[in-house]
């Protein structure tokens, strides 16, 4: 059912109860509902803008009426003729005689026409006021939060976040959400060309909130040109912090590691970090350990994990099938290979914990459900396990 059949149904419902209702002045009822009459004809022919002037143009708003104001201008909203929707909306706010839960109402609606349109200043006006209704303090609040992100006026989100005392907000604690704005200024420092700015940020962060994974990738990748040994410091930290960024870890030390040209640091990295049971078998460890003439070390590591689930035995057989394709390659080895490189590419990537979408690019704020720190690395074993579907680029 499209908007303007809804809107028309309710108009036409409300319109009903309005002409039933005990009239207080009966030539006034008569003339509001010749107009209302004629406001919906407009509407069958599709001549909105005459409908909209007619029904805004109506002295006598109350509670049953109020509604249909409310729906018309909300299907402007939906329409995204936020002119519209702002006209129905501030119409209903000048009338003197508005009971104040109406206003509330009207105003509700209008900060969200002004929030839709990208008015974002005016918006925050209206949402601060009615921050302190019960009725409207929660929305208004997760209104003006978002406000702040996608104005990216990251102080003012730090400085809102810390005002709401809680610990928890949305599902996710403060310091993780404070962290996170804090992480945003370290980008902008970055971008700007301002490394110790940066840097001195994302510690910033890291001290909020310890468990903050962002900062210790920025700072990894900040310190990466004056101290690689230090990057991977960073690195390893986040395995400690959670153990589904293992894969994407691993790959950013390795490639460290190559620029290194230190064998025996190299190795000692890769002991620390085959001591972790919990990360189960990595391709790139093992590609890494063949590649360095280390055959003995990468079969003793593929071994650990030959006896575990099925998963972890396909994994190792293809990629020891990968590696010996590129040695002697035949059909066989070829299509296997083929399929392994076509598994890994079109299905590796990240996926949100809390709503399910997915992506080949690490997001920290979800682009679906806009939640903070929900998305994660979506591993070769999830994905045979799971059998992840559509990925977003």
């Amino acid at each position: 059912m499209s908007d303007i059949i809804i809107v028309l149904l309710v108009i036409f419902l409300l319109s009903i109860g309005y002409i039933f209702r005990k009239p207080e002045i009966k030539k006034t009822k008569t003339v509001f509902n010749a107009e209302y009459y004629r406001g919906l004809n407009y509407l069958l022919s599709n001549e909105e803008d005459k409908a909209l002037k007619i029904f805004t143009a109506l002295i006598e708003v109350d509670s049953s009426t109020i509604e249909t104001h409310l729906a018309l201008g909300g299907l402007y909203r939906r329409r995204g003729e936020f002119d519209k929707a702002i006209l129905i909306h501030q119409n209903l706010l000048s009338r003197p005689t508005l009971e104040q839960e109406l206003k509330n109402q009207a105003n509700y609606e209008l900060a969200r026409d002004f929030f839709s349109a990208g008015l974002y200043d005016r918006s925050e006006k209206i949402f601060k006021d009615l921050s302190e209704n019960k009725t409207y303090r929660q929305s208004s609040l997760e209104y003006l939060l978002l406000i702040y992100e996608l104005m990216k006026d990251w102080d003012k989100a730090i400085d809102f976040a810390k005002s709401l005392g809680v610990e928890k907000y949305n599902g996710t604690s403060v310091d993780a959400l404070v962290a996170q704005y804090h992480c945003e200024k370290s980008d902008m420092y970055l971008s700007a060309s301002e490394i110790d700015r940066a840097i001195a940020i994302s510690k910033k962060a890291l001290k909020i909130n310890p468990k903050c994974i962002r900062a210790n990738i920025q700072l990894a990748e900040n310190n990466i040109n004056n101290d690689m040994q230090l990057s991977i410091e960073y690195y390893l930290e986040i395995i400690q912090q959670d153990i589904r960024f293992g894969f994407f870890v691993i790959t950013k030390i390795l490639d460290i590691a190559k620029k290194l040209d230190d064998q025996n640091f190299t190795n000692n990295i890769i002991d620390k970090i085959t001591q972790n049971t919990q990360l189960g078998f990595l391709p790139e460890i093992y590609i890494y350990l063949h590649h360095q003439n280390n055959q003995e070390s990468a079969e003793f590591y593929a071994s650990k994990y030959d006896k575990h689930n099925d998963v972890n035995r396909f994994i190792v057989s293809l990629t020891k099938m990968q590696l010996l394709s590129s040695d002697e390659e035949t059909p066989l080895t070829s299509k296997i290979s083929e399929s392994f490189n076509q598994l890994s590419t079109n299905h590796l990537g990240y996926i949100c914990s809390n709503c399910g979408y997915k992506s080949k690019t690490l997001n920290w704020n979800c682009p679906s459900c806009n939640k903070w720190e929900s998305i994660v690395p979506n591993s070769l074993i999830d994905i045979l396990d799971n059998k992840s579907e559509t990925i977003n680029v």
